[in-house]
């Protein structure tokens, strides 16, 4: 006789879901590492930009009013990366606590799924008892 948990349809949909909350929060994980390099790509670009400011010397106010507008739009972006940065990783805090409930859930299922072969490993060694005793008291009665 062969174990067949009964509710293992639904330790696979527990196991999937398990599966795609992994998927999500790799997925965010990803942007938000996308997102650091990009800040720290223009953090860099900004402070070379800045250092190089006061060495370099400007043909007409023109080009002096370019390059600031330039180190402006450098720092908007920089401050527009900072305020998708903290969406992002507050949203992988959510997606954390999503994956952790769903393992739980997934963990639940399995100590039911263990559970349930306790019980049937128990229920197999009472029958086999079972089955010894009659043998050996038809043995012994002959």
């Amino acid at each position: 006789m062969k174990f067949e948990f009964s509710l293992e349809s639904v330790l696979k949909v527990r196991e999937h879901e398990e599966k795609v909350q992994k998927q999500k929060l790799a997925e965010k994980l990803n942007k938000k590492k996308h997102l650091n390099e990009l800040k720290e790509r223009l953090k860099r670009e900004l402070e070379n930009h800045i250092s190089e400011n006061g060495s370099s010397a400007y043909e007409n106010l023109h080009d002096l009013q370019r390059k600031q507008q330039y180190i402006n739009d450098l720092y908007d972006k920089v401050q527009k990366v900072n305020s998708s940065l903290a969406s992002v990783k507050k949203a992988v805090d959510q997606q954390r606590d999503k994956l952790a409930d769903v393992h739980k859930k997934r963990h639940i299922m399995e100590k039911v799924k263990e559970g349930e072969r306790e019980l049937f490993l128990e229920e197999m060694t009472r029958q086999q008892r079972k089955v010894m005793d009659e043998v050996a008291t038809q043995t012994f009665s002959k």
